[in-house]
C-alpha cells in the first residue's frame, strides 16, 4: 500500500477547514443581508407611515383653515353654506334656513354633553404643569388563550377597552348619565316614514387606528403595508363591529352574548363616513290608557351609545393584505358569511389587541402584557401614566407575594389573607417601604360581582326545582362568609347587585337546614336504597346514584376552599360531589359546550339598568357559548325580559324586577352563595383611589361606589420609587 505524504493531509485538511470557514462566513453574511433587509423594510414602512400621518396633519390642518373661511364668510353674507352629512357633527354652526341639508333640517338636540369631571375637576386634582409619567405594575391570574376581540373573559375585555373607545361613555361615578367619546353628537330623530326615534350619531374625525408592530408577529410572518400605518376610524368600523357580532357563525363567547341585546336592532345605516344611523325595532305596548303604542328598547339609546368600532383594514384581510373574502361589495357580507366567520374565529391577529383609544397595546409575552400611553389620543388626561404592565402570575398568592415586595403598586386582598396583612405591616419589611414613601392604604367596598354554584338543567339530577332548593338548604352560606371568607362577603338571594333598586330586599335567604333538604330529596324519589352511604333514585328503569362532578378554577385558594366545604357538606346528605379542578382555559370550554354537571364561578355584574337577558332568557338555554350556560327556560322570566325591554316607567321596572326575583329564588337554577366584600390595597404613591359616590363634592350625584383606575396617577415616576 502507497503511503501519502503528511504534507498532503495537512494540504487537506487547511484547504477543508477554510471551505468550512468560508461558509460560515457566507452563511453568517447571508443572515446579516436579510437582517439588514428587514430593518430596511421596517424604516420604509415606517417613513411611509410617518409621511402619511404628515398627510393626514397637513389635510387636517387645510379642514381647519377651510372652515375659518367659511365661518368668516358667513358672519359677513347674507348667503348660506350648504353643509353635508359629516360637516354637522362638526362645531360648524348651522342655519335653519338651508334648506340644501337634510340633516341640518332635522337637526335635533344632542344627547351627549362634555363631562365636567375630565374637563374642570380632574384637572384641579392633577394640579397644574401636571404631565403623564410612571408605570402602573399590575397582575392577573393565568395567561389567556389570546386575545380576540370577542373574548368572554373579564380580563381580556378591561385591555380591549384600554385600547378602545365607544360612541359614548358613562360620565364619570354616574350610571345611566352617558358623554361624548367617540361621538362628537348623538342625537334621536323621528323617522318621518315610521314616526319611531332613531339615532343619529355623528363621529370624531381625529381617532386613528394604531399602527400594527412587526415584532408582535412570529419571523415567518410579512405583514402588508396597510398595517404599518395608521388607518381612520369610521363609521364602517361600527358597522363592521355590529356585523360580526350578528354573523351567526361567529361563536366566540361575548359575541353570542352581545347578540341577545343587539338583536332588536332593525337596521345599521352608514351615511357617510362619519355619520351612522342605528334603527331599532319597535313593538306594540299597552299604554296607560289601555291602547297600544309602538315602542323601541329602553335601553336602545344606551346601547347605541355603547357601541365600539372594529378594525376592518385587519380583520378584513389576511397578512399580505389579501381580503378573505375578495368580493364584499354586499353591505350584508361580514353580517353573513361563514368564511369570513370561520377565518376571524382564528384569525393570524388574535393574539394582539388592534386598537384606537387611549392606550397601546405593547405586546404580550409568557410573563406579562404591556400597554403604553397613546400621546395624540384626543383626550390628553384619557391616560395618567406613560405605560402600563400586567404580570401573569399563577396564583392570588403570587400575586400578593409581589404586591408584599412592591413589585405592584395595587391588589384585591384574599379573604384569606387578612391575618398575614396585619403580621406583614408589623414587619420591619414593611416599615422599610413606609419610610420611603410606599406605605399601604386600604379602600373597602361591595364588590358590583356575586359567587355561585350552577346546577346544570340538562343532566337528570338537576332538573327538579326541589332537588335545587335542596342543595342550596343543603350549604351553609353563612359559614363560607365567615369561615372561608372571613367575614369579606354578604349574602344574596338573588342574580342583581345587592344594593340595586332592581334586589328585593324582602327576600329572605333559603336556610340552612340539612333535614329539610333530606326530606325534599326523598320526596323527589332520592334515596339510600342499598345502605352504600350514597342517595340513589329509579331512572329510566335503572338505579342511579346522585354523583356529579363540581368543576372550579383550581389555582384559587378560595375557590378551593369553598368548594372542598361544598363536597363535604353535600356528603352529609348522601351526595357524592367530585371536585374537578381545573385551569381557565379547560374552564372556559366545559361553559361554552355545556359538558359540565356543575361549576363553582362568579358573576361581574354590568351597569345598570339590569337586563338579565344575557344569563336567564331560554334562547341561549341550547346555544352554545352564550352565558345562559345551565340551560334555563321559564315561561315568565321570558316574559318579564320582554317587558323589561320596553318598561319606562321606574316603579313598574322596580315591579317587574321584583317578580323576577321571586321566581328565580323559587327556582334555585343557581346557589347564590355571596357578594364579595372588596379589600382594594394600594400604595400610597398611586393617587385619586376613591369612591365616587362618597365625593359628592367633586361629582355631585355620583352614585358608583367603586374606584375607577382610570383616573390613577402615580406621585412619582416609578424608576423613583423602586
Amino acid at each position: 500500500m502507497n503511503k501519502e505524504p503528511i504534507g498532503l493531509y495537512i494540504f487537506r485538511f487547511v484547504t477543508g477547514f477554510a471551505l468550512l470557514v468560508f461558509m460560515c462566513m457566507l452563511y453568517w453574511s447571508s443572515a446579516l443581508l436579510e437582517v439588514d433587509l428587514r430593518d430596511l423594510r421596517s424604516d420604509i414602512s415606517q417613513l411611509k407611515n410617518e409621511l402619511f400621518t404628515l398627510r393626514i396633519e397637513m389635510e387636517k390642518s387645510q379642514n381647519e383653515m377651510l372652515l375659518t373661511l367659511l365661518n368668516n364668510r358667513e358672519s359677513t353674507s347674507q348667503g348660506t353654506i350648504p353643509l353635508n352629512a359629516s360637516e354637522t357633527s362638526s362645531s360648524v354652526p348651522v342655519k335653519k334656513e338651508n334648506k340644501g341639508s337634510q340633516i341640518a333640517a332635522n337637526q335635533s338636540a344632542n344627547l351627549l354633553q362634555t363631562d365636567p369631571f375630565y374637563t374642570d375637576v380632574l384637572p384641579k386634582l392633577l394640579g397644574k404643569g401636571f404631565v403623564s409619567h410612571g408605570v402602573q405594575h399590575m397582575a392577573t391570574i393565568g395567561k389567556p388563550a389570546n386575545l380576540h376581540p370577542f373574548s368572554l373573559w373579564s380580563q381580556v375585555i378591561d385591555w380591549q377597552n384600554l385600547c378602545s373607545i365607544s360612541a359614548a361613555q358613562l360620565a364619570f361615578g354616574k350610571y345611566e348619565t352617558f358623554v361624548s367619546d367617540m361621538a362628537e353628537r348623538m342625537e334621536e330623530r323621528l323617522n318621518p316614514k315610521t314616526g319611531l326615534p332613531e339615532y343619529w350619531v355623528f363621529l370624531r374625525k381625529d381617532v386613528y387606528w394604531h399602527p400594527l408592530q412587526p415584532s408582535f408577529f412570529s419571523s415567518g410572518t410579512f405583514l402588508a403595508p396597510q398595517f404599518l400605518r395608521k388607518n381612520q376610524v369610521t363609521a364602517e368600523d361600527f358597522k363592521f363591529f355590529y356585523d360580526a357580532m350578528m354573523n351567526p357563525y361567529v361563536q366566540e363567547p361575548r359575541a353570542v352574548s352581545l347578540r341577545t341585546y343587539y338583536s332588536p336592532i332593525e337596521e345599521f345605516s352608514v351615511v357617510d363616513k362619519f355619520t351612522f344611523v342605528v334603527r331599532w325595532k319597535a313593538q306594540d305596548v299597552a299604554g296607560p290608557d289601555g291602547k297600544t303604542v309602538p315602542k323601541i328598547k329602553y335601553i336602545a339609546k344606551q346601547l347605541t351609545g355603547s357601541l365600539v368600532p372594529l378594525a376592518g383594514f385587519v380583520y378584513k384581510y389576511f397578512p399580505d393584505g389579501k381580503k378573505i373574502v375578495e368580493e364584499d361589495s354586499d353591505p350584508e357580507t361580514y353580517r353573513t358569511n361563514s368564511v369570513w366567520a370561520q377565518n376571524f374565529a382564528n384569525h393570524w391577529a388574535k393574539n394582539i389587541i388592534v386598537g384606537c383609544g387611549a392606550w397601546i397595546f405593547d405586546g404580550m409575552n409568557d410573563r406579562q402584557i404591556k400597554f403604553k400611553r397613546n400621546a395624540s389620543y384626543y383626550s390628553p388626561l384619557a391616560a395618567l401614566t406613560e405605560a402600563i404592565e400586567v404580570d401573569f402570575k399563577d396564583s392570588p398568592d403570587n400575586i400578593w407575594q409581589a404586591f408584599k415586595s412592591n413589585q405592584l403598586d395595587s391588589y384585591t386582598l384574599q379573604p384569606d389573607q387578612q391575618l398575614e396583612l396585619k403580621e406583614f405591616l408589623k414587619s420591619d419589611a414593611y416599615q422599610q417601604q413606609a419610610a420611603k414613601g410606599q406605605g399601604i392604604k386600604r379602600l373597602d367596598y361591595i364588590g358590583r360581582s356575586y359567587n355561585y354554584v350552577a346546577w346544570n338543567q340538562a343532566k337528570p339530577f338537576f332538573k327538579s326545582t326541589k332537588v335545587r332548593n335542596a342543595l342550596t338548604m343543603a350549604i351553609d352560606r353563612k359559614r363560607i362568609i365567615d369561615q372561608n371568607l372571613n367575614g369579606m362577603g354578604i349574602e344574596i338571594t338573588g342574580t342583581f347587585y345587592r344594593y340595586s333598586s332592581a334586589y328585593d330586599p324582602s327576600i329572605k335567604p333559603l336556610p340552612y337546614d340539612p333535614q329539610q333538604a333530606r326530606r325534599l330529596l326523598e320526596e323527589e324519589g332520592w334515596y339510600d336504597s342499598d345502605g352504600d352511604g350514597v342517595i340513589d333514585k329509579l331512572i329510566d328503569g335503572k338505579r342511579v346514584p346522585f354523583s356529579f362532578g363540581l368543576t372550579y378554577y383550581v389555582k384559587n385558594s378560595t375557590t378551593k376552599s369553598v368548594c372542598e366545604y361544598i363536597a363535604t357538606t353535600l356528603k352529609e346528605i348522601g351526595i357524592d360531589c367530585r371536585l374537578n379542578g381545573v385551569d381557565l382555559a379547560d374552564l372556559s370550554a366545559t361553559m361554552d359546550d355545556k359538558s359540565f354537571d356543575a361549576y363553582y364561578l362568579g358573576w361581574a355584574l354590568g351597569t345598570p339598568p339590569e337586563d338579565p337577558r344575557q344569563i336567564w332568557d331560554s334562547s341561549g338555554a341550547k346555544e352554545k357559548g352564550s352565558s345562559n350556560t345551565i340551560g334555563f327556560a321559564n315561561a315568565e322570566i321570558d316574559e318579564i325580559i320582554n317587558k323589561l325591554d320596553y318598561e319606562d316607567d321606574p316603579k313598574k321596572r322596580v315591579e317587574l324586577y321584583y317578580r323576577f326575583d321571586a321566581i328565580i329564588h323559587a327556582e334555585q337554577p343557581y346557589t347564590f352563595l355571596f357578594t364579595p366584600k372588596v379589600a382594594f390595597l394600594y400604595r400610597e404613591y398611586l393617587q385619586n383611589v376613591f369612591l365616587p359616590v362618597d365625593r359628592q363634592d367633586l361629582v355631585p350625584g355620583a352614585d358608583i361606589a367603586e374606584p375607577n383606575s382610570n383616573i390613577f396617577w402615580l406621585k412619582t415616576p416609578t424608576s423613583e420609587k423602586k
